[in-house]
């Protein structure tokens, strides 16, 4: 078999190995466009066909469908029980302070440890809204009411 034949074999293998190791729908348009250069080589000796064909051929493979593949590999977000509390409201069950790392509130009946979003001190009993969740931490602040007393 011709020696330019099995080198863009090798490198379809190689690119498709790659790909496999990866899966980021880069390399195996590569895959592609070096067994389209194999196919060339069967046809013609010449390097630089074979060379314009494999470039071109990735190129148009990789602007055509590469954004449609992106479409549906694409990684959404999937909410987790936790992000349904963002936005509700709880009671300060032990008062949430940020120099002594302390605070709980609350939840629907569940005691969560909490942080001030602004690092003031709010008292026990106090009512609070959640604003975001950072690893077993719910991020709070006091509620409007709250902040008028």
């Amino acid at each position: 078999m011709d020696p330019k034949i099995l080198f863009w074999i090798f490198v379809a293998v190689v690119m498709g190995v790659i790909e496999s190791a990866t899966m980021s729908l880069v390399s195996i348009w590569f895959c592609v466009g070096a067994i389209a250069a194999a196919i060339t080589a069967m046809i013609t000796d010449s390097v630089l066909v074979q060379c314009i064909v494999f470039v071109a051929s990735t190129a148009i493979l990789l602007a055509v469908t590469r954004p449609v593949a992106h479409k549906f590999t694409k990684t959404r977000f999937v909410p987790t029980n936790a992000d349904r509390i963002i936005g509700s409201m709880g009671i300060v069950t032990k008062k949430i302070d940020h120099i002594e790392g302390q605070g709980q509130i609350n939840l629907g009946g569940q005691i969560w440890s909490a942080k001030s979003e602004t690092s003031v001190v709010i008292e026990e009993g106090s009512i609070v809204t959640v604003k975001n969740i950072i690893g077993v931490h719910a991020i709070v602040c006091p509620t409007e009411k709250e902040e008028e007393k």
